[in-house]
């Protein structure tokens, strides 16, 4: 025991720790008369002469960095003995280890103590020092909080030549990241790892790779995702669950790439709206029945009464959504369907449902026959049918007796103020509502040489009804979705956008598809996004079973690191919308910007096939395949994306350039096209930062903000602008588009 032995100019006063790497003493430092900390390695490593000779460099190394929340070294030395000890700073306070063990923290406190520790491993990771060995007994928490990072014994440049053996493991077994355990070179994404694997602990009091024996902890880390920690406290926000969740991927290309998104991302942590967002429930009655209506059969002559067969069949889907206790199909999964000759038992497990109603309608002049039928898809019996010869202005009468049928039929519960939705509609006028449903069709085909006509149906329908709540919404949408895929600039749609939200709501204050445009309009034109949640979220409440409101809001909390409630949202609109592409979007962007790019991949492949093709879709995929290095087939799904998008002689040219310089040809070509017609700005920058061009991107990307491009709003969270993330002109771009708040100045 050296208590009250001297060891250069220390005098030891008491012991405080003990462990493999050496033991920890309390001591006065005599020359400058200060308390410090004195750590002695063991006899065993200071003999090792590449262990010796790696421990002075490293430490050397360690010793240079100067951050709040880096415990400082003051100097190595050895005894007369040549027993080597660090002398570093003191502080009262207790480990980490020790705070977990006396009970589980506040998430408040979890999440300020990973934020100090990401902060100073950042420090380190930008002087090309790694930790190596982040676990609760290396951190310390001093009397006023303050996180110190000890023990950068372990520490290496990431630079130079390690002395460690190939296939040696340096670090405690249970914070060790796949490649640690592998043996292979480590790097800051190490360290992330290991942070990952702390909060794990914090947040459950235990690890998340637990076993009896250490060949089995290996195992675990190497082989299996840990525990959902929500299963162990219900209070952790959707933002910490995926911070979490991208730290202990098991493929360090998957993790944070540095500490600074994380840091980002903890930092939103504790905002007011993620608080929010984590105590949202999802509106989730429990229906006890379901139905898919299928799209009438158009039996006339005239090619032009399917838009009146479509609108019929739509206006039922409407109307029988607004009851909780029945669950109802969407309009795109059952439309997939359109033209019969399908078997209804199979529709109905395609579509998970217990009922199918079809139906078939035949027009002549000023008359029309409409016949309905409810069928059992288990078999096949018909539960109730009916056959209405009216005039066609009763069609909305029959529409109102068609779903009142269904409801006595299917025994539904009908609340007293569900009747009244159920029967509402926006308008009286049949023409209007025609015009409307010729300009839907149009709209949702997305493609785009077709919005004109779409914008000119929907006119027509307001003509004719000032106060078609619906139409507004389509016109509305129409202008959203050509600034969005750069046919119009933002300054152009962005008025046409708010008087027709503003004159939604004069109409209807409780129209859920109102609140939806509104968060669209703030996320993509102000930049507002807490105003864009709140309108989003409130979408959902109003209506639980609109899968706009559902799908955007979940693409917004994906975007913000949400995973968990984006989920919960687009699994919702998935068991309502079982075949829209756009809902299977939905569901996937949370693996998209969690890094999960093999389930991105595997999920959105399918797309390459899809005729016609789904533009997102392909989109999302071409830029994962780049992101993993799939660099030929990342520019064979580009080139889907871009004929789908109609650019014909962009494709060629991206053929004759080849695999190494497609990427920078489309973007220099889409480059050339916006000086005379506008398209994304944002999309050239996607493309060029693709194409290894950093300068070129960051222009581009200074021109998207100042169109005020709506891609921006996923400036913050996609992952193609990791090569340019610390470029203080790119973080200058996210102050400006409201991602990084600007300091109150005093």
């Amino acid at each position: 025991m050296m208590i009250g032995q001297t060891l250069s100019h220390y005098k030891i006063l008491e012991k405080l720790d003990e462990g493999g790497m050496g033991i920890i003493y309390k001591a006065e430092d005599l020359k400058l008369k200060r308390t410090v900390v004195l750590k002695v390695l063991p006899d065993s490593m200071t003999k090792d002469k590449d262990f010796k000779r790696r421990f002075i460099q490293e430490a050397q190394n360690a010793s240079s960095l100067q951050h709040n929340n880096i415990c400082t070294i003051h100097e190595i030395d050895q005894t007369p003995q040549g027993q080597l000890f660090i002398s570093m700073d003191y502080y009262e306070g207790e480990s980490l280890k020790s705070r977990i063990g006396k009970g589980l923290p506040g998430i408040d406190e979890i999440t300020n103590i990973t934020l100090q520790i990401a902060e100073g491993l950042h420090k380190a990771h930008e002087n090309k020092i790694v930790h190596r060995d982040i676990k609760p007994a290396n951190i310390f928490i001093t009397k006023e909080g303050t996180v110190k990072i000890l023990d950068f014994g372990l520490a290496k440049r990431v630079d130079r030549t390690q002395f460690t053996q190939a296939g040696a493991r340096f670090g405690t077994t249970d914070y060790m990241s796949p490649e640690q355990l592998k043996g292979e070179k480590v790097d800051r994404r190490t360290d992330i790892w290991s942070l990952g694997v702390v909060l794990y602990e914090m947040l459950t009091g235990h690890h998340p790779f637990q076993a009896d024996h250490e060949q089995a902890v290996v195992y675990l880390i190497l082989n299996q995702d840990p525990e959902d920690v929500r299963k162990h406290r219900t209070d952790v926000p959707a933002g910490l669950a995926g911070i979490l969740e991208k730290s202990l991927a098991k493929e360090r290309e998957n993790r944070y790439e540095d500490l600074s998104r994380m840091i980002d991302d903890l930092k939103k942590v504790s905002s007011r709206g993620e608080i929010e967002s984590s105590k949202f429930e999802i509106p989730a009655p429990r229906p006890s029945q379901s139905i898919a209506v299928l799209p009438f059969v158009n039996m006339s002559a005239d090619p032009e009464q399917e838009y009146f067969c479509d609108g019929l069949t739509e206006e039922l889907i409407n109307g029988l959504s607004r009851i909780q206790d029945l669950r109802i199909v969407a309009r795109t999964s059952v439309f997939s369907f359109k033209g019969g000759g399908y078997d209804v038992r199979k529709v109905g497990r395609k579509l998970n449902v217990q009922t199918v109603l079809e139906g078939s309608i035949r027009k002549s002049g000023d008359r029309m026959r409409v016949t309905a039928q409810l069928i059992n898809v288990m078999d096949g019996y018909h539960l109730w049918s009916e056959r209405y010869d009216r005039e066609v202005k009763d069609v909305f009468k029959i529409q109102d007796e068609i779903s009142l049928a269904i409801v006595d039929v299917l025994k539904v519960k009908l609340l007293e103020e569900e009747k009244g939705r159920l029967v509402k509609r926006y308008t009286d006028n049949l023409t209007a509502h025609n015009f409307y449903i010729q300009g839907m069709y149009f709209y949702r085909t997305l493609v785009l040489s077709t919005f004109g006509t779409s914008v000119e149906y929907f006119k027509q329908a307001l003509k004719l009804d000032p106060n078609y709540a619906l139409a507004y919404y389509g016109l509305a949408s129409v202008d959203l979705a050509m600034s969005y895929f750069g046919l119009k600039r933002t300054r152009e749609a962005k008025p046409n956008v708010e008087k027709c939200v503003q004159k939604m709501f004069e109409i209807d204050e409780n129209l859920s598809r109102a609140y939806t445009l509104l968060g669209f309009f703030k996320a993509f034109y102000e930049w507002k996004y807490m105003e864009a949640r709140s309108a989003w979220q409130h979408a959902v409440e109003l209506d639980p079973n609109d899968t706009d409101a559902l799908q955007n809001y979940s693409i917004h909390l994906s975007v913000w690191g949400q995973f968990d409630l984006a989920r919960k949202l687009s699994q919702r609109a998935k068991s309502i919308d079982p075949l829209s592409d756009y809902t299977e979007l939905s569901c996937v962007l949370p693996d998209f910007y969690a890094a999960k790019y093999d389930r991105v991949i595997e999920r959105f492949s399918p797309y390459l096939e899809l005729n016609p093709p789904f533009l997102w879709g392909l989109w999302f995929l071409w830029r994962t395949f780049a992101l993993v290095n799939r660099k030929q087939e990342a520019v064979d799904a580009c080139k889907k994306a871009y004929l789908a998008a109609g650019a014909n002689d962009l494709v060629q040219a991206m053929d004759s350039a080849g695999t190494d310089h497609a990427f920078e040809t489309a973007a220099r070509i889409m480059a050339d096209v916006y000086k005379s017609h506008y398209c994304s700005p944002y999309d050239i920058a996607t493309l060029f930062i693709h194409a290894g061009k950093k300068e070129e991107a960051i222009h581009w990307l200074e021109t998207a903000v100042e169109e005020i491009d709506p891609k921006i709003l996923y400036l913050n969270a996609d992952p193609d602008w990791q090569p340019i993330r610390e470029d203080e002109r790119f973080v200058h771009l996210l102050k400006k588009a409201g991602f990084i708040p600007e300091p109150i100045s005093k």
